[in-house]
Order: structure tokens, then C-alpha cells, then sequence
């Protein structure tokens, strides 16, 4: 039997069930993977996003040449043209039947449907699998049988139902029948431009360094990832996420390794370790918030008060926050990590967002656009997530009255201000006792600027905002 295999946000081998049960069933595998810059530009996905998606299709075409399996990369004009081209493919090399992993949001959700009715006409199998969550989309819901909106009780019926059989994804693929033709990959007119500035030595390509740096993570780090993981020059984060974004590592790969120096207990043991496992969980807790909820991925919010919110817009003050020259400290130093490594501490993406939304009271689609456009790691549903948690609008968001204070949070996690002398170099002669909020004459010596506003009247503007738009 001739199978097609349609890569998409699963750029791997190891814990692939689209790919494993392609090898399961048939003889021959083709491999396709659909690139469609208007796809890309449509959904914010960052220039160094798609550099580093080029460099892990080059090593994925690697690994699947040796086992006989070419890899097509197809040119697309955009989501509504894929299903013609997977039918002109099929068509081509005689397919009978068709696998894939899914995808979130409501676009590729139209798609695949359009997919699967084509295929339906044409008496062409197919199978489905949901490789970037351990259950279902959906099917853990409360006890009135909604979906969760609360992460906490979300992943405690998660635990409940955990089965150490979700984790048996070892599968040793051996070579198909050798095909009569090759890949593309390498001769494909992607129509690439580089437009970022991030040192790409940063992030090195390919599923075995994914691995690689999961280990090194959980060996060295995990145990006290609990206490480390707030600050944010200590480097105390598995940096793995632009390669769970493009699925080149599994979240089930990362728990299996995880509870293996855990003795597999998620509540008790090292607090570091349980702490991570959190983490992968709450990724999981996004997607199936954006599956349930599909308005999220539609640009709109979660809580439907916050729709009558009164953003205000000062192009000024956006593009001094876009170039880390806000007048504070902390908030700049983050956004120019962003710009120069195409990745944030996550701490640090609570704090900008949150002083982008409430003290400059900006409309959290438009942050939420940025970091798309910028992060190697992006990835909608967590992106989206984490936007509205921090502007309050949406599930399990903080309260609209919480809001960070980027001075307390400076002091409290960049104590020494090593961070900020790393990402904002003009005030790293400062002393740690006044860097945090430099007084006038000391940003006229460094030539750094004044605040773009005052954080008290900020913090009473967005709560006055928020309180109308809840009356």
C-alpha cells in the first residue's frame, strides 16, 4: 500500500503516531509537508520562526532518507488551497491512504475538514491522531460536564486520569521499499528573506538536539527549577520551546523523562521536577481551551465583559516598548532579549505583558501580535494564553486589579540587575541599588529615557477601565 504521511507541527520521528502507524500499515511512505509564506504571514509566525522551521526540515528530510521515505515540500497560496494539493498528490503517486497529526486553531480546523471530505469522495483512508496533548481535545470536562476554564482543577482531573500507557512511545521504524524518486527539500524555493537578528547558534536544529537539551535539563537543572526558574540570568529554564512549537520533541517525551527521575509520582518528590511537569501541562490546558472555546483563536477574548474595555493607542509609547526604550528598566532589558535571542523568560513575558495592557492600556491582540512576529517559540494557543491571562480577559486570568509593578519585579528577580546590564548595556556602570529605577541625572549619564509614564496614575487609569467595562 502506498501512505502518505502530511507533516505539520511535528517535525520529528520519536513519538510520532502519524508516521508510526504510516510505517505500521504500509510497504511504501511518501512524506509531504505543505509551506505557504501567506499561512505564515496570516498567523504572525516569526522570521526566525520560519529559519529555524527550514533548518529542522532539512534534518528531518536526513532522517527520513534513510528509511526510504522522501520528503515533498509543496508550495501553497494559502489554508484554502491545501486540500487541492494534497488531492493532486494522491492522485500522483497513487495514494490509498493518508495520515496526519492535528492541528490547533480555526483555520486549520476548516481545512482538515475540507481535507477529509475530499478524501471521503474519493474512497481514500485516512487516520487522525492528537500528538501534541495526551487526551482528546475536550474530552476532560468538569463534573456539569463543561470544559475547564481553571487550570488547577484541570490538571488534577489530568493526573486522575493519567495512565503510564499514554507514555510507551518507543517505536524502532525500519526502512520502506526504496521509491523511484527523491526529496525536494533541498532544492525548494522557500522565498526566504532573513529580516531577524537573532544568533541562530542559540538554537541549534533537529530532533537530537532537542533531546539533547532536554536531558542536560532534567539532569542539571530540573531539581531546582522550582527556585531558579523566576530569574532570569540564571538560565534556569529548559529552553525547549521553540522545539515543542515546530513538534520537534513531544510534551509525552518530556513527561516520560521527567517522571523517570521523579520515581513517575507528579505530586510528590523533587518540587523542581513536579514543577516543570506543570509547565507542559499548562500547554495542554491552552489547546484545549482554544478547542473549546474557538473564539479565542478568532482575536477575540475569553471573558466577553472585556470586549467594551476602552484601550487607549499612542504609537509612540507602542514603538518605545517594542525597542525596550520604555524608561523601565526591566521592561526594556526583556524586550530586547526578545529581539536579540527571538525567545523571553517567561517571567518576563508576564511583566511586559502586563505593563503593555494595564499601566500602558493597550489592546492585548496587538502584544499578542508582536510576540508572534518576533518568537522562535511561538505558539498560538500558549501565546494567546498567556496574553489574556495577563490582560485579564481571559481564562483563569489575575484579577484586573493585579497588576505587576515592573520596579518590584526588577528588585525581586534581577536583584544584582545582572540581567538588565546583559540586555540594556548603557546602565550597566549603575550600582544594583538605584539601576532598577535610575534616577534623572543618572539616565542623562547613560543616556537612557525617561519612563513613558507614571506607574501610579497607570495603575488607577486600566483599573477605572476595567471596573467600567464591568458595570
Amino acid at each position: 500500500m502506498e501512505a502518505l504521511v502530511w507533516f505539520r507541527s511535528d517535525l520529528r520521528l520519536q513519538d510520532n503516531p502519524a508516521l508510526r502507524n504510516a510505517f505500521e500499515q504500509a510497504k511504501n511512505v511518501h512524506a509531504v509537508f505543505i509551506f505557504s509564506n501567506n499561512q505564515l504571514k496570516k498567523h504572525n509566525e516569526a522570521n526566525v520562526k520560519i529559519d529555524f522551521l527550514k533548518s529542522n526540515l532539512f534534518l528531518l528530510e536526513e532522517k527520513l532518507d534513510k528509511l526510504n521515505v522522501p520528503l515533498t515540500i509543496i508550495d501553497s497560496d494559502g489554508f484554502d488551497n491545501d486540500a487541492s494539493l494534497i488531492e493532486q498528490f494522491i492522485e500522483k503517486k497513487n495514494i490509498k491512504k493518508v495520515f496526519w497529526n492535528n492541528q490547533f486553531g480555526e483555520d486549520e480546523a476548516i481545512r482538515d475538514k475540507l481535507v477529509k471530505i475530499l478524501l471521503d469522495k474519493k474512497n481514500i483512508d485516512y487516520e487522525t491522531y492528537n500528538d501534541q496533548i495526551i487526551y482528546e481535545p475536550g474530552f476532560l470536562k468538569t463534573g456539569q460536564g463543561l470544559p475547564y476554564s481553571v487550570f488547577t482543577p484541570f490538571k488534577r482531573k489530568w493526573i486522575e486520569n493519567f495512565e503510564m500507557d499514554f507514555l510507551d512511545i518507543e517505536y524502532r521504524y525500519e526502512a520502506r521499499n526504496n521509491l523511484d524518486y527523491s526529496s525536494n527539500v533541498r532544492d525548494f524555493d522557500f522565498n526566504y528573506k532573513k529580516t531577524h537578528q537573532v544568533n541562530m547558534e542559540l538554537w541549534p536544529a533537529g530532533e537530537d538536539e532537542a533531546e539533547t537539551r532536554l536531558l542536560r535539563f532534567l539532569n542539571e537543572k530540573a531539581i531546582d527549577y522550582s527556585k531558579n526558574r523566576n530569574d532570569p540570568i540564571l538560565d534556569g529554564t529548559s529552553r525547549i520551546s521553540p522545539y515543542l512549537a515546530l513538534g520537534i520533541i513531544s510534551s509525552k517525551k518530556c513527561i516520560l523523562e521527567a517522571l523517570k527521575i521523579n520515581n513517575f509520582e507528579f505530586n510528590s518528590g523533587h518540587i523542581g521536577v513536579t514543577k516543570w511537569i506543570d509547565e507542559i501541562v499548562w500547554r495542554e490546558f491552552y489547546k484545549n481551551i482554544m478547542f473549546s472555546f474557538p473564539k479565542v483563536s478568532k482575536g477575540q477574548p475569553f471573558q466577553d465583559y472585556s470586549k467594551t474595555i476602552l484601550w487607549r493607542y499612542n504609537e509612540d509609547e507602542f514603538n518605545a516598548w517594542k525597542e525596550g526604550k520604555t524608561g523601565f528598566p526591566i521592561v526594556d532589558a526583556a524586550m530586547r532579549q526578545l529581539l536579540n535571542e527571538g525567545w523571553m523568560h517567561n517571567r518576563l513575558r508576564m511583566v511586559v505583558a502586563m505593563f503593555f495592557t494595564k499601566n500602558m492600556l493597550h489592546d492585548w491582540r496587538l502584544g499578542e501580535a508582536y510576540f508572534m512576529q518576533n518568537l522562535i517559540d511561538g505558539d498560538f494557543a500558549s501565546n494567546n494564553g498567556g496574553w489574556q491571562w495577563s490582560s485579564s480577559t481571559g481564562t483563569d486570568a489575575a484579577p484586573y486589579f493585579r497588576i505587576f509593578n515592573p520596579i518590584t519585579q526588577s528588585t525581586n528577580f534581577d536583584k544584582e540587575g545582572t540581567f538588565i546590564k546583559k540586555y540594556v548595556p548603557e546602565l550597566k556602570d549603575l550600582d544594583k541599588s538605584v539601576i532598577h529605577n535610575p534616577s534623572i541625572e543618572h539616565r542623562k549619564y547613560c543616556k537612557y529615557p525617561e519612563p513613558i509614564l507614571d506607574l501610579k496614575e497607570s495603575r488607577l487609569r486600566a483599573i477605572d477601565a476595567f471596573k467600567t467595562a464591568k458595570s
